[in-house]
């Protein structure tokens, strides 16, 4: 599978399921510093916050990338 294809997957997944992902991604990066690790985490929770609460809108990777 190449990885166009897992992100169009992957976009295709409820919110909470996407937000694990970024999640373990990001986890993932072995030379992340603790402090910019906290960092990420504290945003991630915030945008997550945010999301559920209806206070941020999201976009499709389509609509971001300007394709039809």
């Amino acid at each position: 599978m190449s990885d166009s294809e897992i992100i169009a997957e992957a976009l295709n997944l409820p919110l909470t399921e996407r937000l694990q992902i970024v999640n373990r991604l990001i986890e993932s990066f072995n030379t992340m510093n603790g402090e910019v690790e906290a960092l990420w985490r504290e945003e991630l929770q915030e945008r997550k916050k945010l999301l559920e609460e209806g206070k941020l809108k999201t976009i499709s990777y389509k609509e971001f990338f300007g394709e039809d």
